[in-house]
């Protein structure tokens, strides 16, 4: 993310906002601009499918790298929020945390060698076909595979622009659906604590229990406020996802039912709709782990010994409950929840369209 001038340093320099400006304005918003106007202006709309997910796609991500650009700062405060003294855990609980954060650290490993192969496929697809193609059709007033400088100027800006889209979604989707993920760590922890509320006040002295229930309650509000401040920065960026993700899942089948089986070009394409319902499926699946873990905080309290405890102590235990009854939900846009249903939709709706396509 620093390298593309998503991730600002500690006093953000002129020089780092005009790197990070130019980055975005230069290469990557020519290609879907380009591609798009191929779409719209070419006569031949016969490889509208091969290029159709790759334009929405690239679209796509002009709105999602926006606020890394424009809010950086933002941003990364919200990255790091979970490393406030707020979150700190016992070393008890370590293992319940260290079990997330391998999850987390997994899916990007998993997510960045995909992105790497499949960017190195795609931009070597020209190559093994007959003739000068480009990666993308682009629209430009003459014809770019006829004179050999222009093809090669034109074939880097394009290997750039979609490298920098791909690479940038290596980065930030794991993020986010890491980030989702590490707060539902923090929710496991938090339950762990209130389950075994009678094990950690040893002198069994009503003061201690206190401090003790006052410790979560302090521990919920945190996570509750980091959530909101996740809705805030990452809503938009995961609803121009969801919005795309149903055109580009589209355009994939499109492709993929007129190519023929067992060719590169085939197996590209399958590829590149995989890892993106992987990269959706990321935001849905941690969305409703987090949902789930936050509905069965009322389970966890009534699975400790609360029978034992003082009558303060309860009435204290009855208040986290009745907060905790509204779930955590995060939202794309205010519109959609990160859930599992979300993405089953995503895909009624791309069938729907995929057959009002190939019905025209």
């Amino acid at each position: 993310m620093k390298l593309f001038g998503l991730y600002p340093p500690e006093k953000p320099t002129r020089l780092f906002r005009i790197r990070s400006y130019l980055l975005y304005f230069v290469i990557l918003i020519p290609v879907p601009a380009l591609g798009a106007l191929y779409i719209f202006l070419e006569e031949d709309q016969t490889r509208i499918g091969d290029n159709g997910f790759v334009v929405a796609e690239t679209a796509c991500v002009i709105i999602k790298l926006m606020p890394f650009v424009v809010n950086g700062s933002q941003m990364k405060r919200c990255i790091h929020y979970l490393e406030d003294s707020s979150f700190e855990v016992a070393p008890d609980n370590r293992k319940i945390l260290e079990k997330s954060i391998y999850i987390c650290r997994r899916n990007s490993k998993v997510f960045i060698v995909s992105i790497v192969v499949g960017n190195i496929s795609f931009n070597l697809k020209p190559f093994l076909g007959e003739g000068r193609i480009l990666p993308v059709d682009v629209w430009f007033p003459c014809s770019p595979t006829e004179n050999t400088k222009i093809y090669c100027i034109i074939f880097l800006m394009l290997s750039l622009g979609i490298g920098y889209m791909s690479l940038s979604n290596a980065a930030i989707d794991p993020l986010i659906g890491g980030l989702c993920c590490l707060a539902s760590g923090h929710l496991q922890v938090l339950k762990n604590n209130l389950q075994n509320l009678h094990t950690k006040s040893a002198e069994s002295s009503s003061d201690t229990m206190k401090r003790n229930i006052k410790k979560c309650v302090k521990y919920h509000s945190a996570i509750l406020s980091f959530i909101k401040e996740y809705e805030r920065c990452f809503s938009s960026i995961v609803f121009s996802q969801f919005l795309a993700s149903v055109v580009v899942v589209c355009f994939c089948c499109l492709q993929l039912n007129k190519l023929p089986p067992m060719t590169i070009t085939f197996f590209n394409t399958v590829g590149y709709l995989i890892v993106f319902l992987a990269e959706i499926y990321f935001y849905c699946y941690y969305g409703t782990i987090l949902y789930e873990e936050s509905n069965s905080l009322s389970n966890a309290i009534y699975m400790g010994n609360w029978y034992d405890y003082d009558i303060n102590s309860k009435k204290d235990l009855i208040f986290l409950m009745e907060r905790s009854k509204r779930p955590i939900s995060v939202t794309a846009g205010k519109i959609l929840d990160l859930s599992v249903d979300t993405f089953v939709m995503i895909l009624q709706r791309s069938y729907s369209l995929l057959a009002v396509l190939k019905n025209q």
